[in-house]
């Protein structure tokens, strides 16, 4: 093995010492919970636009599918919320 090659081994080994030092813990917990709050916000913009369909299905006289719409557009929407709240909680939990 050449001197090169060794200097390239070790200058790895160290590179990833150092990234396994940082992402320990608490940097894994910081990372999930914006990761949660993020997610959240993505599917609660997924849910707003199916609640705001309702109306025009509505329009249409198309009452299944205004339900339909209405629901899973509130699921959505839960379901990002509280995602949010819970990578929000994550957060708070950190800091204190």
């Amino acid at each position: 093995m050449s001197e090169e090659q060794k200097n390239t081994t070790f200058q790895r080994g160290e590179m990833h010492h150092i990234d396994d030092e940082r992402n320990k813990g608490i940097q894994l917990e910081h990372r999930d919970a914006e990761l949660y709050i993020v997610l959240g916000i993505f599917v609660v913009a997924l849910g707003l636009p199916v609640i705001l369909g309702t109306y025009y299905t509505l329009q249409g006289g198309d009452y299944r599918a205004a339900v339909v719409n209405f629901i899973c557009g509130i699921v959505m929407t839960g379901i990002g919320l509280a995602s949010i709240l819970y990578g929000w909680a994550m957060k708070k939990r950190l800091l204190s």
